[in-house]
C-alpha cells in the first residue's frame, strides 16, 4: 500500500518535487524537498511493515560479502566505547561488523535482521548471535551501551518513530552509531546516473540533518568518506534535567558552605570580591560576620560590596582576623601569598 509522507524530520507536508525515478516493476518514487526544513526526501513510499516484509524475503544484504566500511565502523567505536560495552547492531545483515567487534575484544554483542538467511549466515560463518527481528518488532526491554545503524536510516519509513524507540534502548550514557550514504556529495564523482536513487532508499541526509534528529545527543565523531557519513552519538541529559541536576548539587555544596561560614568567627575578613561572595552576602550569614573584602584588582580598591569596603591585599597585616577565602579558582594561589607574606591570619576554605 502506498502512502503519502510528510517529512520525515519535520513532519511538514508541504514539498516541491525534485524528480521522479520509475522502476521496471511500476513502482515510482516522488523525490521532494520539504519547503519548511529542504530535508529531501521520497515523499510517496509502501508502509514500513511493507519494506520489513521486502527485506525479510527480497533483501540483497544476504549475500556473503564483506563491507569495506566496517573497518572504519570498528575503529570508531573502538576508539570511543569500551570493550566492556553491550552492544545491538540492528540492520546488521549477516553479522560481519559485529564479527569484527568481537575480534577486537567486544563479547556482549547481539545484531537483529529481517532476513532469516542473514541470521543463519551470521551463525554459521561468523559465530555471532543474531535474531531476525526489525526495530518495530524488537521487544526486549534490556538497555545498550551501543546501538548500531549502520546504513538503516535511509531505508526508514517512520524515522521518528524507530529512533524514539532506539534511543529508549540505549543507557544513559549511551552511544549510537550512525552511518548514512552522504547526499551532500552524491554530485562529486560519480559514475551511474541516478545510482543513488535506488529501490530502497527514501532518505537522503546530510551532516545537517543527522543533527536534526540527534538533537538529543552530542556528536562525539562525525566525518564523510567515500561518499558516507560516519558519527558517534552520545546520550545526553535533557538540558532542563541536567539543569535541575545542577541546581540540586549546588544547593547540597551550598549547605557546606553556609557551615563553613555559620562556624566561622564572628569577626572574619573575606578575600575574593567576585560572583562568589556576592552570592553568599546575599544568601548566607557572611555579611554579618565580614570587617573587611580583599582583593588584589586595584580598580576595586576604596569601593564597596554590600556596604563592606575593598581593600588591597598590603592592608591585611591591620587586621588579625581569620581570611575566608572566597573563591575556588584562585584558593591555591591566594593561600601560597599568604604564606609568603607570613601573615598570621588564619586561614579559612571552603574545602
Amino acid at each position: 500500500m502506498i502512502k503519502k509522507r510528510p517529512c520525515p524530520i519535520c513532519g511538514s507536508g508541504k514539498y516541491k518535487s525534485l524528480f521522479v525515478q520509475r522502476f521496471a516493476s511500476g513502482l515510482t518514487h516522488n523525490i521532494v524537498s520539504c519547503k519548511k526544513c529542504n530535508f529531501v526526501f521520497v515523499n510517496n513510499t509502501p508502509t514500513q511493515k511493507d519494506y520489513n516484509k521486502y527485506y525479510k524475503i527480497m533483501s540483497k544484504y544476504e549475500l556473503e560479502r564483506d563491507q569495506v566500511l566496517h573497518k572504519d565502523y570498528k575503529n570508531i567505536i573502538s576508539k570511543f566505547c569500551l570493550k566492556s560495552s553491550k552492544v545491538l547492531d540492528i540492520g546488521c545483515s549477516t553479522g560481519h561488523l559485529l564479527y569484527l567487534l568481537k575480534e577486537s575484544g567486544y563479547k556482549k554483542l547481539l545484531g537483529i535482521d529481517p532476513s532469516p538467511t542473514c541470521k543463519k549466515i551470521a551463525w554459521d560463518k561468523f559465530r555471532v548471535e543474531v535474531k531476525t527481528s526489525t526495530i518495530s518488532t524488537f521487544t526486549e526491554n534490556k538497555k545498550y551501551d551501543l546501538i548500531i545503524l549502520a546504513m538503516v536510516l535511509e531505508h526508514l519509513s517512520d524515522i521518528k518513530i524507530s529512533l524514539s524507540k532506539i534511543k529508549n534502548l540505549t543507557n544513559k550514557n549511551g552511544f549510537i552509531f550512525i552511518s548514512v550514504p552522504d547526499a551532500a556529495n552524491f554530485h562529486n564523482g560519480f559514475e551511474e546516473a541516478f545510482g543513488e536513487f535506488s529501490v530502497e532508499h527514501i532518505n537522503f541526509f546530510s551532516s545537517k540533518y543527522l543533527f536534526n534528529l540527534m538533537d538529543d545527543y552530542s556528536c562525539v565523531y562525525m566525518e564523510s568518506k567515500d561518499n558516507n557519513l560516519l558519527s558517534l552519538w552520545k546520550r545526553t541529559y535533557p538540558l532542563r534535567e541536567s539543569i535541575d541536576k545542577y541546581i540540586k548539587v549546588s544547593k547540597y555544596k551550598l549547605g557546606g558552605i553556609k557551615k563553613v561560614i555559620d562556624e566561622s568567627p564572628s569577626k572574619i575578613l573575606v578575600w575574593g570580591a567576585g560572583s562568589l561572595t556576592q552570592r553568599l552576602l546575599n544568601s548566607t550569614n557572611l555579611q554579618n560576620k565580614t570587617i573587611k573584602i580583599i582583593d588584589s584588582d586595584s580598580k576595586l580598591w576604596g569601593k564597596s560590596l554590600g556596604g563592606i569596603e575593598i581593600i588591597s591585599p598590603d592592608k591585611i597585616k591591620g587586621y588579625k582576623y581569620p581570611i575566608l577565602i572566597s573563591s575556588y579558582k584562585f584558593r591555591d594561589e591566594i593561600s601560597e601569598y599568604i604564606k609568603l607574606k607570613k601573615l598570621s591570619n588564619r586561614v579559612i576554605t571552603f574545602s
